[in-house]
Formats: structure tokens, sequence, C-alpha cells
């Protein structure tokens, strides 16, 4: 009587520590699989659609990976796969994401489907989500937490003096350091382009030495020996479509471009004034004339 009480006690104790989403009856405890876990295979397999990749056997197509041919489902929850049923192991990089499944379980995915299943008899235990679905607008790819950590981090380091490379500290936070500054020279690293041919024709000659260049939207004037910016022509990014009065697709009336006037070349490049003038305020005035 004692080894069957022992043994109906044993079973017993079995019976109320298996786990409770292993029951088959009717399915209402399946909570094994957090969300946390279900964030996470969305979330990796997202990554790689945007990246341009879908797992073997799965293709790009209608915003998610999904197999070739129609629709079809090739699991029943709680029953074993169909032996003819190929199944893929997750990835290694994504199980380390994911909550280690109980012994004999085993994470899988079934056509687009991501699965846990049973290791022996192959029963489909819970389905954790579908990569048909991975442009979803309701899960954006960066997620506000992630948004919050990284401005918090650059913030750190911006109240500590620093600011990334490339970048300058302003008022304003970190940005982008100016490419060229007025009568400095050009550092020798940045690149710069001619103007076109055509456009060069049309323009009166430059002083021996200059050169018009284009940096980013900005045309600009240049003693190419020392690449020292003479003058600020025009930016391009402040170019109107259409002048007021003017419909689009008219012809706008020809107005006459600034003359470069050499001596005031000179004055702004840092080569002095012609002679019997001085460099004086903001022009070359001839000696004692009035401030």
């Amino acid at each position: 009587m004692r080894i069957v009480a022992a043994l109906l006690g044993t079973a017993l104790c079995s019976i109320l520590v298996a786990p409770a989403w292993a029951d088959k009856g009717n399915g209402k405890h399946r909570d094994f699989v957090t969300e946390r876990d279900r964030g996470a295979v969305y979330s990796f397999y997202r990554d790689e659609y945007v990246g341009g990749r879908c797992p073997p056997g799965l293709a790009r197509r209608d915003g998610g990976c999904l197999p070739p041919g129609p629709a079809r489902r090739l699991w029943t929850l709680d029953s074993p796969l169909p032996p003819p049923t190929v199944f893929y192991p997750l990835p290694a990089p994504l199980l380390t994401r994911l909550t280690p499944p109980p012994e004999g379980y085993q994470y899988v995915r079934v056509d687009n489907d991501i699965l846990l299943m049973t290791l022996g008899t192959r029963v489909i235990v819970e389905s954790i989500g579908s990569l048909a679905s991975l442009q979803d607008v309701n899960r954006p790819l960066v997620s506000g937490h992630d948004r919050n950590a990284i401005a918090a981090y650059y913030r750190d380091d911006y109240l500590a003096g620093n600011c990334p490379a490339g970048l300058v500290r302003t008022d304003q936070g970190c940005e982008p350091k100016r490419l060229w500054a007025l009568g400095e020279p050009l550092d020798r690293a940045i690149a710069y382009e001619a103007l076109p041919q055509p456009l060069i024709a049309q323009l009166d000659p430059v002083p021996d030495g200059y050169s018009y260049i284009r940096l980013g939207d900005q045309v600009l004037l240049m003693i190419l020996e020392s690449r020292v910016i003479a003058a600020e022509v025009v930016s391009l990014a402040r170019l109107p479509l259409a002048r007021p009065g003017i419909a689009v697709g008219v012809p706008a009336p020809v107005i006459a471009a600034p003359v470069v006037v050499q001596e005031r070349t000179e004055y702004v490049g840092g080569g002095g004034c012609p002679p019997g003038l001085a460099k004086k305020h903001n022009g070359c005035l001839p000696p004692g004339h009035a401030k």
C-alpha cells in the first residue's frame, strides 16, 4: 500500500508541475511565449527584411517574407507536424534573445510561421508569429525606448563638452562644421567642382589665379594656389522657383550678373589695395579719407 500511495503521489505531483501551456484540452493556458519573445522575433526578421533578406525558402512579397505559390498552412496547433513538412531551427543570433524553451521543446520555422514544437513527437504547441507582415505600420522599426537611449547618450556627451567627430558644439547642439569661411583657405581634404563650361562661357573673365567653384550648394570665387575663398557668389539652396508676377515656364528677364572687380577681389583675398590707396574700414581708401 505504501508503494502504491507513493506512486500515486508522484504521479499527482507530475501532473501539478507539468507546464500549463502543454495542456491540449482547450489551449487556454498557452502563455510560455511572452510578448517580449514575440517582439524579439518580429524585430529580428524585420531587420532582415529591411536589409533585403528573407529566410531560406521565402521571398520578399506583399510586405513580408512569403513562400512561393498560394498561401497555405502546413501545421495545426496541438497536432504533429506532417512527416513531409520541412522545418528550420531559428538562427543562433535570434535564439540568444529568446527565453530558453523547456527541455524537449524547440523554436522552429515552418514556411513563414515561427512555432514552438516538441522535439520527439513534432507536436506544434504554440504559434509565436508570422513573417507575412514585416511592414506592419503599427510596429515601428525603431522603438521609442531606443530613440530615447540614443538621445540620452549624445546629450550626456554634449553636456560634458563633447560632440561626435565631424560636428562642432553650438548653442543649438552638435552641428556640422561649415566647410568654408570667407577669407580663409579651403581645407586640402575638401573636394570641389569647377563650374560647367557652358556657364563659364557666359561669365566675364576672372582675375588670374582665381576660379569659380561649386562646393555643395554654394558657388564661390576661390584663389586657386592658396585655396582662399575670396567671395560668396550665390547659394543654390535659396534660388526661387519663380519670381513674383512671372508665370512658371515663361522666360524671366535677363538680369546682368555683378561684375567681379579685380581691386575688390584683391582686397577680399588679402592681397592689398591699388597704389595710392590703403585698406581701411570696408574698402580701399586714400590717405586722410574721412571715417
